[in-house]
């Protein structure tokens, strides 16, 4: 990096994730600059000179930025089915990346894209939002200090109107449990051992409206349930249930209740996201690890290890469903 106080960023994929939730946030840090884009088609690229200006280098080919004379680091914004390309050439470019999971929409991938990702050597961040609230940390520190005694219940839910992704080749539990599983790992303060999915809403397909995800944390229970068809609106809920009392986090809201035997009345407290959000909550705080990140050349919260981790699980789900049974998380050898 010529300037460490000024960093060159380029985004691969210029649609409207691009200009709607990255551009807001990168604009609140000092010293960055978006220097370039690509975009495959005429509209995207239209897109990008008009939000950056005729000085950022406008592309149609990725691979021109990533170069270390053009930009410091890349940022992700493509479709799945182009995760697994962009993303491995971003890695092997050496440059820092920041990218949007899963690592692949196909399973047969999933594991040479675990390995480009365990063998990279820079900074690598995944945008898992939800992961950076505030209310995700404040009720990790409740849980961890013991205020609802041993959690031994918990679950994590998501509600939308998406509708399944087509031409996925994983499921719905794989494709979510990056986004959605972190933040419950975070709060519990551990990561599942095995997982037994049950999948399905009559939809042909790999991919499902619905799923529901058990999973065994070794002295916690849990699950995570999803549907993307519902007719409710937006939103993802943890409730983690203790020997003592019962916790309750609103995530997009960034509420959380919480009660105890001592204080059984519900006590409520409001942990919000910084505002507006830049297209989801928690996506200010995202980029603003990342850029952290590069300027100490540590690895942020959704590093590598924590990616690979849940995409493993994501791995596990797609085995149970195979298998109708449990299956156990496999644990990278490093």
């Amino acid at each position: 990096m010529s300037d460490p106080h000024h960093i060159r960023v380029g985004i691969i994929g210029f649609g409207s994730w691009a200009i709607n939730a990255y551009l807001p946030a990168i604009v609140k840090n000092r010293g960055i600059e978006v220097a370039a884009a690509a975009g495959r088609s005429d509209s995207t690229q239209n897109a990008a000179r008009a939000s950056l200006g005729q000085n950022a280098l406008i592309t149609s080919d990725f691979q021109k930025l990533l170069d270390p004379g053009v930009v410091d680091a890349v940022m992700i914004a493509v479709t799945e089915d182009q995760h697994a390309v962009t993303i491995g050439a971003a890695l092997a470019s050496g440059l820092p990346v920041f990218y949007e999971p899963p690592l692949s929409n196909r399973r047969d991938q999933l594991h040479v894209e675990i390995e480009r990702l365990t063998s990279a050597r820079q900074i690598t961040h995944a945008d898992l939002e939800l992961s950076y609230l505030p209310v995700v940390d404040h009720a990790a520190t409740l849980i961890s200090t013991g205020v609802i005694g041993m959690p031994h219940g918990a679950s994590v839910t998501m509600t939308s109107g998406w509708g399944p992704v087509p031409g996925s080749d994983v499921s719905l539990a794989c494709q979510l449990i990056p986004w959605y599983l972190d933040p419950l790992n975070r709060v519990l303060g551990q990561t599942p051992k095995r997982v037994l999915v049950q999948d399905g809403a009559g939809v042909t397909g790999r991919m499902q409206s619905q799923t529901l995800v058990q999973l065994d944390y070794e002295g916690v229970w849990a699950t995570f349930a999803a549907n993307i068809q519902s007719v409710g609106e937006l939103g993802a809920h943890i409730t983690v249930h203790g020997s003592d009392g019962d916790l309750e986090a609103d995530l997009f809201r960034g509420e959380l209740r919480i009660r105890s035997r001592q204080t059984p009345e519900w006590r409520s407290e409001s942990c919000p996201a910084e505002q507006p959000h830049a297209g989801w909550p928690g996506m200010h705080e995202s980029i603003a690890a990342f850029i952290a990140g590069i300027g100490t050349g540590d690895e942020t919260r959704t590093g590598s290890a924590t990616a690979v981790a849940l995409q493993l699980t994501g791995l596990a789900a797609e085995a149970s469903i195979d298998s109708g049974t449990w299956a156990d998380v496999e644990r990278l050898q490093r």
